[in-house]
């Protein structure tokens, strides 16, 4: 059993037995992780007790599962793939026999852990895979689990923060990297290339990496492009990995050369609000009370109409999670959750600019997790 099972079980007392076809939930639980996972073309579902774990994958997956689990009486196949063995390493040969389909291999999995099991979290999204269960747990001891695991999950556990910690790094360390990129005659393509290319050699996996320049760094979260950067363009970095499916988000924005006088202003306004949210982060406050805060400080600046829907969200194995840092939102800030804080703007036919960090509640305040430089006319 995984840390974050037990911690999932201890928060949620009144239930002995979980059944997941979430990916993010099922590597949470399980540790387990994969290509067949982001690949979305496959189902599968994790069944999960307090003393045990059994993943419902396809054949192929069985041995990149075993490499994690290392357990195949946890692996339960659907399909028919063929992978050999040699040696007394575990292999298929010890697995549950696979069956034709997932809800098939669900069903079997569920009628071995369910025996003194009185409630049944219940988190599937698969009509199918929910017809499986339904056809072994009688209707009245099947709850939803929806809110249960956005309990257990706001909270992150000491190794969920040392992956934060590492992916957040490695991300502002890429960003940092380019810094000698931004000049005229660059374009947005090779600025994205060498941040991809820092991201993939530490170990992460670049899932969206946003450089855009001139008039496009109006344009949220857009691909690069092979533009040419030009003197006095605003450059919008904003990029997000994720190693061992734990993401990363951050920005920064950087100015070819001088980008004259309102630009300046403007983003002094941003950065003084993103500052002021860092300031404010701490146990007890709530995250309605940072967004207005940070509202309120920009628009005493050179954005006085400044608009926001939101200024941060929690962060984790999504990029956008519970809590979101918006208004009249009175979720109370704990030690242990980890947020990115964030004040951008966007201007169709003028240019975007950006600034976000990501912090780690802590018992007296916040631990910063991403120093790169946040100036926006940096020195070559």
């Amino acid at each position: 059993m995984r840390n974050a099972g037990i911690a999932f079980f201890a928060i949620n007392t009144d239930l002995d037995l979980l059944v997941t076809d979430d990916p993010v939930h099922i590597g949470y639980l399980s540790g387990y992780r994969s290509i067949l996972q982001d690949s979305g073309a496959y189902p599968q579902a994790l069944v999960v007790t307090r003393e045990n774990i059994a993943l419902i994958t396809g054949a192929s997956d069985g041995a990149a599962a075993l490499e994690v689990l290392n357990d195949p009486r946890s692996i339960w196949r659907y399909g028919t793939f063929f992978v050999f063995s040699s040696g007394d390493m575990p292999s298929y040969e010890g697995m549950p026999a696979a069956t034709k389909s997932p809800a098939e291999a669900v069903s079997a999995a569920i009628a071995t852990m369910t025996r003194n099991a009185k409630n049944v979290g219940c988190d599937l999204h698969r009509p199918e895979l929910r017809a499986a269960v339904e056809s072994v747990v009688p209707q009245d001891r099947l709850l939803p689990a929806t809110e249960a695991f956005r309990r257990a999950r706001a909270v992150k556990l000491p190794g969920e923060l040392d992956l934060l910690r590492y992916v957040s790094r490695l991300t502002d360390n890429a960003i940092e990297g380019v810094a000698d990129l931004i000049r005229p005659g660059v374009n947005e393509l090779e600025v994205a290339a060498e941040i991809t290319r820092v991201i993939a050699a530490g170990g992460g996996i670049c899932r969206f990496v946003v450089v855009t320049s001139g008039e496009r760094s109006s344009r949220v979260d857009a691909y690069a492009r092979s533009r040419i950067m030009q003197d006095g363009d605003l450059v919008r970095l904003d990029i997000g990995a994720t190693v061992n499916g734990y993401y990363s988000d951050m920005a920064r924005t950087y100015a070819v050369g001088d980008p004259g006088p309102l630009a300046r202003d403007r983003y002094s306004a941003l950065l003084s609000g993103e500052q002021i949210e860092l300031g404010l982060v701490r146990p007890g406050i709530t995250a309605g009370a940072i967004f207005e805060a940070a509202m309120e400080e920009v628009r005493s600046g050179a954005l006085p109409n400044y608009q926001r829907n939101h200024c941060g969200h929690g962060i984790g194995l999504r990029s956008h999670e519970f809590p979101l840092i918006g208004p009249s939102n009175e979720t109370v800030l704990e030690p242990g959750m980890v947020l990115c804080v964030e004040t951008p703007y966007y201007e169709i036919g003028w240019g975007g600019m950006m600034v976000e960090d990501t912090v780690i509640v802590t018992d007296t305040g916040c631990e910063l997790l991403t120093e790169s430089s946040r100036e926006l006319c940096r020195p070559h």
